[in-house]
């Protein structure tokens, strides 16, 4: 265990879990949940994963300091030849190891003796993606750097060797067979590397002749691969988009020869006049992406940074990342653009505005704005399919933040002699209980970097266990509405942070 747990360090303070959707009436399995537990990663947790006790467990790999000592290179693909990509791996001198998914594709890891910056780790596994022909494979680290002091804890991925070989992760050596643990030790002591190795690993690109230059990634995977012979129509449909964008001026005849190059067998000569018809309306011109055969190889993220994919027209929009969630209330949400991580609204990661404006702020990037519907099919639904959810902090639970602000604006604050004092903004205190005015208690709250509304903040106030009641008071002949609260006990220390800065000046 100790070995293991070494190998896979990464984040100490949080770890994943997969939970498996239940079956449907119809006996169809529901989607299964990602979710991440803000506790230690224990002892017990790396033993119970290698007996295969409870759920497999999920290692975010990059620490509090944004460093990691192993990445991944997650290939998606259900009938992939593993052999085949353990060859190409070698052929190419690259010092990783590859381990069978749970799906039957490959994590493909690079682990290093020494902590590394993250964003290391991350750009070499990507140029070996390219390289390795899988470029846009999802990629751990997927985050840079992790916002730890708002509660962000990035992305986990699944450990192998869960219940050790009776498990369907496993590492495949160079003959192509499965590996007992002792044996994946054996390639992580043979393939481990030093910051300056992996510094130095080469992973110029091969220059692959595209059949579709610049054109959607799916197309040009299916012209290796081949169409199938009950999808052509809707193949060739997209490739006449393709070329009614990349050459305009000859895209006709360039479908006819499409047709009898890719399709096997060519459709006959009435069908691909009426595609051509079809293509030629105006509005009609798109890519089917939700059909076959591009469905099943359709790489959204990828596909919009191409010149002729499927953001032709449009100003480039950056790359998309993972996105998380956290359980608070209201929830949190974090999401990689680019090489940034964005901390977002509910409001602002549904509205493409709004979400613009947030990236402007955060990032200093200039997102172009997608029509709503565009936004939801193509960006946001492709983001919630990979969500991961995450306990809140407590410290940012807006429940407990307000109790804290309560606590300092009532005890470590300069107090009311008398009741006539909060007309002058302060709270008083007789031997039992505490008032003040709501909008005194409000202007501090915000001071201090509330972001509750009024209303919001006065709801929170009156769940909680302290709260009397509000009601109007006789103070100086005059009957102004006041909070009135069980007296709280003083803190050590103040929360405060503009109050503090004003008494240390």
């Amino acid at each position: 265990m100790n070995k293991f747990k070494q190998i896979f360090s990464g984040l100490t303070i949080a770890y994943g879990q997969y939970q498996p959707g239940d079956r449907g009436e119809n006996g169809t399995k529901q989607k299964g949940k990602a979710f991440i537990v803000r506790k230690p990663v224990t002892d017990e947790l790396w033993t119970n994963h290698l007996e295969g006790q409870g759920a497999a467990l999920g290692i975010i790999p990059i620490t509090e300091n944004n460093d990691c000592r192993w990445g991944c290179i997650d290939i998606d693909q259900y009938d992939l030849d593993h052999l085949s990509l353990i060859k190409s791996i070698r052929s190419l001198k690259l010092p990783v190891i590859v381990c069978r998914s749970k799906s039957g594709g490959a994590h493909v890891f690079l682990f290093t003796t020494e902590n590394i910056p993250a964003s290391l780790m991350q750009s070499k596994l990507k140029q070996m993606s390219i390289i390795l022909g899988y470029e846009g494979s999802e990629i751990f680290p997927k985050q840079t750097e992790i916002l730890v002091e708002r509660g962000d804890t990035g992305n986990f991925l699944n450990l192998p060797y869960h219940n050790q070989m009776k498990g369907l992760r496993y590492a495949i050596n160079d003959k192509g067979e499965g590996c007992e643990l002792e044996e994946f030790y054996q390639l992580y002591d043979l393939y481990s590397c030093t910051k300056k190795e992996v510094e130095e690993i080469k992973t110029e690109e091969k220059k692959i002749e595209e059949a579709f230059p610049g054109g959607p990634p799916c197309l040009n995977k299916l012209a290796a691969i081949g169409f199938g012979e009950g999808s052509r129509n809707n193949a060739l449909f997209s490739i006449a988009v393709y070329y009614k964008q990349a050459n305009p001026d000859t895209w006709e005849d360039e479908i006819v020869k499409a047709n009898i190059k890719y399709m096997e067998p060519p459709l006959n000569n009435n069908e691909v006049q009426q595609l051509i018809k079809s293509v030629s309306r105006k509005g009609y011109d798109k890519y089917r992406c939700k059909d076959a055969p591009i469905n099943a190889v359709c790489q959204s993220g990828l596909c919009r940074t191409k010149r002729f994919g499927v953001g032709f027209g449009e100003e480039e929009m950056p790359v998309l990342g993972s996105l998380t969630k956290y359980t608070s209330t209201p929830p949190q949400w974090f999401l990689n653009v680019d090489k940034t991580r964005v901390e977002l609204k509910t409001e602002q990661l549904y509205s493409p505005p709004l979400f613009a404006l947030a990236c402007l702020d955060q990032a200093n990037l200039i997102v172009p704005v997608p029509k709503p519907k565009d936004w939801k099919q193509h960006f946001l639904k492709p983001m919630m399919t990979g969500l991961q959810e995450v306990e809140p902090l407590e410290s940012l639970n807006p429940m407990n933040e307000i109790t804290g602000l309560l606590q300092d604006w009532t005890t470590n604050r300069q107090s009311a002699r008398t009741m006539d004092d909060v007309f002058n903004k302060l709270p008083y205190t007789d031997n039992e209980f505490t008032y003040f005015r709501m909008e005194d208690f409000f202007n501090f709250c915000k001071r201090n970097n509330w972001d509750k509304d009024k209303n919001q903040t006065g709801n929170l106030l009156k769940q909680l266990d302290v709260f009397v009641e509000e009601s109007r008071v006789r103070v100086k002949k005059q009957q102004p509405r006041l909070i009135k609260i069980k007296a709280m006990k003083q803190l050590d220390v103040s929360i405060s942070k503009v109050e503090y800065q004003e008494e240390h000046f």
